[in-house]
């Protein structure tokens, strides 16, 4: 036998560019980032819109159109007229928004020296970015999220991917964007719901990575309810950097290994989503998780009560329902069918089941298994939680 080892490395960069507005003619943020070098052919784009986006923002394509004429100077064209998908787990749940978007760039000649724009929540970043990845093995993708929860987490990684046989992110790729586009002023016109999901992933990065951060998610829920916004944008943006540091840090930026820190409260999510047939929204069942595993930590001994506690008050103050009536289905054995992400989220991680566990506030400590008993005993703690009439029962532990 002859081996012949090899061995190479790829740098990848990305930015993280925070603004507002910057689809108003004077923001330089994308004519930067898209610019082709100088003497070189015109960058082409197409962009792509979630519809729920542009249902709240009718005049977008407009500002989009006037922004490109703006810059033909700088060399950036618009390839097509932008196009709208749907948003939501719709666009995750099956190929046909990959193959719309590979339709497109083929009937448009774009190549890999192409952008694709991609501005939405976070299953529409998820499923376009998919197609971005695989056109020409790599059309250079610009997220621009518009959600809370997009901007703090799920726009902000290397991962894209739609849902497949009842499993979500079943396919999909690790490619990092060319650069990721928070503008503030798609937050201003979310509804209460898509305003709000984004604190279940403070929350969770707080609890796992920043202690100062989870007393200070405490200390500003009243603040988020009532929908401030310098408050969000500050809950967005050290959420943001929480993840990032762990990203680009952490030295397994495609998950190599069988550890995933940021997925705090997720193995239950993930589940929660599917046997709910995304009634409950990503934001809405990582918020049920985290508090669930915050419960079962602090049984345990992980992490103080008083501080699970504050942390599973600051969801509920911005208006969580922690209860979910899919936490009660069983499975054709007679077990929790929530407990089947257990088995689910092995499976995504390589074979070796770890799970991300407070070490102490700010703090996590990984363990490969979950004590039924003690997480029968977290259900029934958040299970006063549970909507009764039109209020929610506000008892936890210690109140």
């Amino acid at each position: 036998m002859q081996v012949l080892p090899q061995h190479f490395t790829v740098d990848y960069r990305f930015d993280v560019v925070f603004t507002r507005d910057v689809f108003a003619p004077d923001n330089q943020v994308l004519a930067d980032l898209l610019a082709p070098p100088a003497g070189g052919r015109p960058s082409r784009a197409l962009v792509y819109l979630d519809q729920g986006v542009l249902a709240g923002d009718p005049g977008l394509p407009r500002r989009i159109h006037t922004w490109f004429a703006a810059h033909q100077g700088a060399g950036v064209r618009l390839a097509a007229e932008p196009g709208a998908v749907p948003g939501g787990e719709a666009a995750k749940d099956s190929l046909a928004l990959v193959e719309r978007v590979a339709r497109d760039a083929s009937q448009h000649g774009l190549c890999r020296h192409s952008w694709i724009l991609i501005i939405g929540g976070g299953a529409v970043l998820d499923a376009v970015g998919l197609a971005a990845s695989l056109v020409h093995r790599g059309i250079r993708q610009v997220r621009l999220p518009t959600t809370t929860l997009a901007q703090a987490d799920a726009g902000l990684g290397v991962k894209n991917a739609v849902n497949a046989l009842g499993q979500k992110n079943l396919l999909g790729t690790f490619t990092p964007p060319r650069a990721v586009v928070n503008d503030g002023r798609f937050l201003d016109q979310l509804d209460d719901r898509a305003w709000r999901a984004g604190v279940a992933e403070a929350v969770k990065v707080a609890a796992i990575r920043d202690a100062g951060f989870a007393r200070e998610l405490a200390a500003l829920a009243p603040r988020l309810a009532a929908r401030e916004g310098a408050a969000m944008e500050r809950a967005v943006r050290r959420c943001a950097e929480l993840h990032l540091a762990h990203i680009t840090g952490a030295g397994d930026p495609f998950e190599q290994g069988t550890s995933r820190p940021l997925d705090f409260g997720h193995w239950s999510a993930h589940r929660l989503e599917m046997l709910s047939n995304q009634r409950l929204g990503h934001g809405e069942a990582v918020a049920i998780g985290v508090a669930l595993d915050l419960l079962y930590a602090a049984l345990g001994g992980r992490i103080a009560e008083a501080d699970a506690q504050a942390l599973i008050g600051c969801l509920h103050t911005c208006g969580f329902r922690l209860w979910d009536e899919a936490l009660d289905l069983a499975g054709a054995d007679g077990r929790r069918a929530v407990l089947g992400g257990l088995e689910q989220f092995r499976e995504h991680l390589g074979g070796e089941l770890t799970l991300a566990m407070p070490d102490g506030l700010g703090r996590s400590r990984d363990v490969n298994g979950i004590d039924e008993t003690q997480f029968e005993r977290a259900l029934a703690q958040l299970r006063r939680w549970r909507p009764q009439g039109s209020s929610l029962v506000a008892s936890p532990l210690g109140r």
